[in-house]
């Protein structure tokens, strides 16, 4: 008798990412988007069906190819209830606004109002910039925010009326088994430097496109300009967000009465091992040179068995000490489109996991590339007595 079953999905949408669990009865989705958009439109809308909720969906960032099939995803399911997506600051988010009117990428409702972008019937809930890299060891698990995702709105910021979180936070669904999803908002400042100093040395007023959201659609509007813009955007590898949104999805903690497996003996041998091994961290476009993985997530490290590899694969986004601590056996998706003018995924980003004993797996547009984990977790009791009564 299973007690809990989830079905992961790192989706085929090439140049993307589009991530989904599917809980007993809880879905998921971590991103959804691609470019271009045309390649994850028919993989979005065979997903779900018009008659299911999206309980939670998780934004890690507003660049286009991660966000770019939300739309499609809301006209084919019933409601998504909740968004979580890290909360921008407003020199930021005019920024965002700016350039994706300036290259015309139809997101701009969703960056500037979410709420609006929604609609009345979805909790959006903002995730803090963290302060630095929190270490959650069991020794601080206790003075962690739990959230039970079955009652929202949370606590509302008393200045802005959001609802609002600390990196860090643990939401649950609650339930006999506790499975948790651990945000964690990481704010670049390197990123955004970098993409300011590009503009300033490309003769745009890099005040104005921080502090008016309608700059661009006043002083951006001729070819020449637009192709300017193009050329920094492209210059950072697309690479513009300050923010980059974590996720870990897996087991608040070892449970040794649950198991993966089907053989519950008191001396099983591998029901350790495979509990460990359900959790997965997702990482958006995070840049792995300035997040250690292993510091922010160390309390679930045993968990761990998946971790997505950030940014397509990209070389620049990748360091390997970040990921040192999850070894063995952890399985790397890495999402990229086959025909993307950025060289991803990296030769040396692969080799160099495969070198250290983690398995890369690569998920392109083409729907053979698709992965899917079914993760059945036993109750040990629950097996005896089946064993017990089967045995009369």
């Amino acid at each position: 008798m299973s007690d809990y079953k989830v079905v992961r999905t790192f989706h085929p949408v090439g140049q993307g990412g589009f991530y989904s669990e599917r809980h007993n009865n809880f879905n998921i989705v971590y991103d959804c988007g691609a470019i271009p958009v045309s390649d994850a439109k028919p993989v979005v809308q065979a997903a779900f069906s018009k008659t299911e909720d999206i309980d939670v969906l998780f934004i890690s960032h507003f660049d286009y190819d991660h966000v770019s099939a939300i739309s499609t995803l809301q006209k084919n399911v019933r409601n998504i209830k909740q968004v979580v997506l890290p909360l921008l600051d407003e020199g930021h988010k005019n920024l965002l606004i700016n350039i994706n009117r300036a290259l015309s990428q139809n997101i701009i409702k969703l960056i500037s109002n979410p709420q609006l972008f929604f609609g009345k019937n979805t909790d959006i809930i903002y995730v803090r910039p963290a302060d630095n890299e929190r270490k959650f060891s069991e020794e601080n698990t206790e003075n962690e925010r739990f959230y039970d995702l079955r009652e929202t709105p949370f606590y509302k910021d008393k200045e802005s009326g959001r609802i609002e979180v600390d990196s860090g936070s643990v939401l649950s669904f609650g339930g006999i088994f506790r499975w948790v999803f651990v945000p964690y908002n990481y704010l670049n400042k390197v990123r955004s430097s970098q993409l300011i100093n590009e503009l300033s040395k490309a003769k745009f007023n890099v005040r104005l496109l921080t502090s008016d959201s309608f700059f661009s659609l006043k002083n951006i509007t001729t070819p020449s300009k637009r192709r300017a813009l193009k050329q920094v955007y492209s210059r950072i590898d697309g690479n513009v967000n300050e923010n980059s949104m974590l996720v870990y999805s897996g087991p608040e903690k070892v449970n040794e009465d649950c198991c993966l497996c089907d053989e519950c003996y008191d001396d099983c041998s591998f029901h350790r091992y495979f509990f460990h091994k359900a959790g997965c961290i997702y990482t958006g476009d995070c840049d792995l040179n300035k997040v250690n993985l292993g510091a922010i997530y160390s309390n679930f490290i045993l968990n761990i068995g998946i971790v997505q590899i950030p940014h397509h694969g990209s070389k620049h986004n990748f360091f390997f000490n970040s990921l040192r601590q999850f070894w063995p056996d952890v399985t790397c998706p890495v999402s990229f489109g086959t025909k993307n003018k950025h060289g991803h995924p990296s030769a040396q980003v692969i080799n160099e996991l495969s070198q250290h004993g983690f398995r890369p797996l690569l998920i392109n547009e083409k729907s053979d590339s698709e992965f899917v984990q079914n993760i059945q977790i036993w109750s040990k009791e629950a097996k005896r007595i089946q064993r017990k009564v089967g045995s009369f």
